[in-house]
């Protein structure tokens, strides 16, 4: 677990966006906003506030892949853990999705503050769950995926 935490201060290093005395520091934060978002959203009263700070906190990691793909940087991402494959707009794309889809979860749970998990009928439950879970699936395996099914650059 130390050794992934070290890659990923230096990952945040070699993206360029912080000085490397930084590295550690902002890793750090990174995982605690990553908890306390999770924390929020699956909480019913926190969810608007989750998906609000989930907004911002996947519009700023796309902001900074940008940045690195736009630079050619030949830092992994480690966006769902350790990688050796270079940043790409498959990254970017991915965080402006999450973006994208916490940003409609947010504007559901105004529209529909009473709906949660708990308000479903079994069946529904059950499909919002493997749902999501497909969804988190190919997103978790994003280059495994891609290099599947275009035969781009695979380096895990």
């Amino acid at each position: 677990m130390r050794a992934s935490f070290r890659a990923f201060a230096d990952a945040v290093t070699s993206l360029q966006m912080i000085s490397p005395r930084w590295s550690r520091p902002v890793a750090t934060a990174t995982i605690a906003a990553e908890t306390v978002v999770l924390a929020l959203v699956v909480w019913p009263r926190g969810a608007p506030v989750g998906l609000a700070a989930a907004v911002l906190l996947f519009g700023l990691f796309a902001v900074v892949l940008a940045r690195a793909v736009r630079r050619e940087s030949t830092t992994g991402c480690h966006c769902f853990g350790a990688t050796s494959a270079p940043v790409a707009w498959r990254h970017v794309m991915r965080s402006g999705l999450l973006a994208l889809a916490s940003f409609g979860a947010l504007l559901g749970a105004i529209a529909a503050p009473a709906m949660s998990l708990g308000s479903l009928d079994p069946p529904q439950l059950l499909l919002a769950v493997f749902t999501a879970g497909m969804v988190v699936a190919a997103l978790v395996w994003l280059d495994d995926l891609t290099w599947l099914l275009r035969g781009a650059t695979h380096a895990r």
